[in-house]
């Protein structure tokens, strides 16, 4: 196998990982007509196509930080992966909505733990979009990600053409949204 499954910076799963386990997992779902939530998160500020894997310093520990802070958000049944180099995806098993919704919450609490354990980090946002993946639907995983991945980068281009998702903050701060259709 010449990918890797984990992302050698952060220790998370890499975007093959993810989409080799989300795969054989869909089929599972559909078999039983379960639904999987998806988390896609943009670490804003980070240039979206670095793709030759050369960060600042502050850069790769900001990536490092963000995996770290979904790790520990997250439970550990549910792939937290980096699926592009700003990007992570968290997906969530069998997590119905209000499940969905007590796991924002708790990402919301980690992010004011972490502005207030790292006072002098220089501000940094996080973007996030959320949808569920119908076990009805028939759509390979790949295009559910490409989907979600979208509704992501318009929700960032749309922020940066208002200058900013919102005021400078020391720490960090959440847009959350879900995709339109």
């Amino acid at each position: 196998m010449t990918e890797e499954l984990q992302d050698s910076l952060t220790g998370a799963w890499s975007r093959f990982g993810l989409l080799f386990f989300a795969e054989h997992y869909l089929k599972l779902l559909r078999r039983v007509k379960r639904e999987m939530t998806m988390f896609v998160v943009g670490v804003d500020g980070l240039p979206a196509n670095g793709t030759d894997g050369t960060w600042m310093p502050a850069q790769e520990a900001s990536l490092k930080e963000t995996a770290r802070l979904l790790r520990r958000t997250f439970r550990t049944s549910d792939a937290v992966a980096r699926i592009g180099p700003d990007l992570f995806a968290v997906l969530l098993l069998e997590t119905s909505d209000l499940g969905a919704d007590i796991l924002l919450t708790r990402l919301e609490d980690r992010l004011a733990e972490w502005k207030t354990e790292h006072p002098d980090q220089p501000p940094l946002t996080l973007s996030l979009v959320v949808d569920r993946v119908r076990a009805d639907q028939e759509m390979a995983f790949v295009d559910a990600l490409s989907r979600i991945t979208a509704a992501l980068r318009r929700r960032q281009a749309n922020a940066a053409d208002r200058g900013g998702a919102s005021p400078e903050t020391r720490g960090w701060t959440t847009d959350f949204i879900l995709p339109a259709g």
